[in-house]
């Protein structure tokens, strides 16, 4: 594959996607970049084999084949689709995490900046009283508009750059619109949405392709077959001597 461009890959197996059956499409349980990482290693079975594998197995397609890296590109470009619509529990603790570090840098320096007279400290101390994660993002929020609104006053007196301010606005709002108090009621179910059933159905493709490069591997490489060809969610895992080893227990990430 010479061009890696997720969306081109997408586009490209697009149509293929749409046109499984729905009674056909898998839940998915897929980690698209450990999905990814097996193919390419399972890949070298079928570029040592390529120019031999149309005789000994004529009933698979060389080409659907050698187009698995692009199929699971295509993968990760849908499951990112959809995860801006319903994201992931990883993708909100990653943007937990940013909120908290830049939470911490721009409210250090707002409390200098309060002590030395610049800001109003009040506004600052109503900042910092707040606990919680809805409380981080929403002051994330505030701190940002914080640096926005005294900008002239701060000029030159502060390290925090124009773009950590707008990340910490970003990031804040982000979770302002994404986290759910505790005690809120749960969404209704309306289904899977677009963006989520194409994901489904570019994984169930994924997930076909890969058991066909297995077969290849079985069929040349009877032995060490599954060395050769891991499974989707296959992951290295250290035993406590340091040694690695293979787990080719697939963990769901997410079942819609």
């Amino acid at each position: 594959m010479a061009d890696p461009d997720l969306q081109k890959a997408y586009e490209k197996h697009l149509l293929a996607a749409k046109a499984l059956p729905a009674s056909e499409v898998l839940p998915y349980r897929l980690d698209p970049d450990l999905a990814l990482v097996n193919i390419t290693t399972g890949m070298k079975v079928i570029y040592d084999h390529q120019a031999v594998i149309p005789a000994h197995l004529p009933q698979i397609s060389l080409a659907s084949l050698l187009a698995l890296p692009e199929l699971a590109l295509a993968t990760k470009y849908a499951a990112l689709a959809a995860e801006q619509e319903t994201p992931s529990e990883s993708h909100v603790q990653a943007k937990l995490s940013l909120a908290r570090d830049l939470r911490g840098k721009l409210l250090s320096v707002a409390k200098g900046l309060a002590e030395n007279g610049i800001v109003p400290q009040a506004e600052v101390d109503a900042i910092a009283a707040g606990r919680g994660l809805r409380d981080r993002a929403e002051d994330c929020v505030s701190l940002a508009s914080l640096f926005r609104k005294h900008a002239a006053a701060i000029s030159g007196k502060q390290p925090i750059t124009d773009a950590q301010i707008n990340e910490t606005a970003e990031v804040g709002s982000w979770l302002v619109a994404n986290l759910r108090p505790a005690d809120a009621p749960p969404r209704p179910s309306t289904g899977p949405t677009e963006a989520v059933e194409i994901r489904n159905r570019f994984a169930t493709l994924l997930v076909r392709a890969h058991a066909r490069l297995q077969v290849v591997a079985h069929y040349f490489h009877e032995e060490d077959w599954e060395e050769r060809t891991p499974a989707l969610g296959s992951r290295r895992i250290k035993r406590q001597s340091g040694d690695t080893r293979e787990s080719t227990t697939a963990t769901p990430t997410q079942t819609t």
